[in-house]
């Protein structure tokens, strides 16, 4: 599957997911993200001329990526030395009737994190 943010300015190429996760923790309700997760290198990135900006706050143990140009949030990382390396992907990026064909998992982050 190729997902992008708005400009276009990153793409990234995964393999359909068989569900996403929808979380209402602080931040994830606040970027309305349906995420999709993956190994590192089961997830091809590329960022444009435009760049990259990421936000990273509490424990920071994760990174959410935003393009610099569009400022859509197209993915996060964990940081460097995280015991379990993962690329969560927002599915957002992807076209609406796509997006209707995966089942969503709800995620109370907001009670467990």
């Amino acid at each position: 599957m190729k997902l992008y943010c708005h400009c276009e300015n990153i793409k990234v190429e995964v393999a359909k997911p068989e569900q996403v996760t929808s979380c209402n923790c602080s931040i994830c309700s606040r970027y309305q993200a349906l995420w999709g997760y993956y190994k590192p290198d089961e997830v091809e990135i590329s960022i444009g001329s435009a760049g990259e900006k990421c936000y990273s706050w509490g424990d920071n143990e994760i990174a959410f990526v935003h393009c610099k140009n569009c400022g859509c949030v197209v993915y996060y990382r964990t940081v460097a030395g995280s015991p379990e390396p993962r690329v969560a992907i927002n599915f957002r990026m992807i076209d609406e009737t796509i997006a209707k064909e995966i089942p969503i998992c709800f995620f109370n982050g907001k009670e467990l994190l």
